[in-house]
């Protein structure tokens, strides 16, 4: 993808500062962190601790407050390009969501090849279920809803419209309760209640939800 730093604030807004010497619309094709930027990147400068890394960096454009601009001066005078906003960061962040919705969509609506899906399973017809998932008897998909790679859904359990599961999240897996004996060893808790995502949940970093203990909303 190329955009320009023109683009960029007509999108999100923002103050746009350069050298006068310097090209109106540099290109932009990627996005990348201060430290690593090059001819070509955005990057954002978050706080002064990193001015050093600024002083350095060979990006085409840095968001950045305008208390930190002064620390720009030899930046904007070697050509590069600033945009202006009270929250560098936050401004990455809409940047981030911005230039993701640019880029054409590989999601494809439905089940994946690969997907095990058990035949009392209800899968919402616009739903998309990712590579090497399992979805149990008696699980429901909501509309909308997507499942990345190898995600696990377990029997009965619901997940709700427009949920994101990212790869290797786990529902309505096994308990880890243990109640203690009197001769202090241990009696395990059984888990098999149904877990449900009702709407617009976003899971990462594979968490595994528990069956019984777990009845969100």
């Amino acid at each position: 993808m190329q955009t320009s730093a023109s683009h960029i604030v007509e999108a999100l807004g923002g103050q746009i500062h350069r050298a006068t010497s310097a090209l109106s619309d540099t290109p932009i094709e990627r996005i990348s962190p201060l430290a690593l930027a090059s001819h070509g990147s955005v990057t954002f400068l978050s706080h002064v601790r990193y001015a050093a890394q600024l002083a350095k960096t060979q990006a085409s454009c840095v968001i950045l407050s305008m208390e930190s601009l002064p620390l720009a001066k030899d930046y904007l005078a070697q050509g590069g390009v600033c945009i202006v906003t009270p929250q560098p960061y936050l401004y990455y962040a809409k940047l981030s969501q911005w230039w993701r919705k640019q880029m054409p969509s590989t999601a494809r609506i439905g089940i994946h090849p690969s997907a095990v899906v058990h035949e009392s399973a209800q899968v919402h017809a616009t739903a998309q279920i990712g590579a090497l998932c399992v979805v149990e008897a008696n699980a429901r998909i909501g509309a909308h809803t997507r499942l990345a790679a190898r995600v696990s859904v377990g029997e009965g359990c619901q997940i709700g419209e427009r949920c994101i599961v990212h790869s290797g999240v786990v529902i309505g897996a096994d308990g880890f309760g243990f109640a203690p004996r009197e001769d202090k060893s241990w009696e395990k808790s059984s888990n098999w209640g149904r877990c449900a995502l009702v709407m617009m949940w976003k899971l990462a970093r594979t968490p595994a939800l528990i069956g019984a203990l777990w009845k969100t909303r």
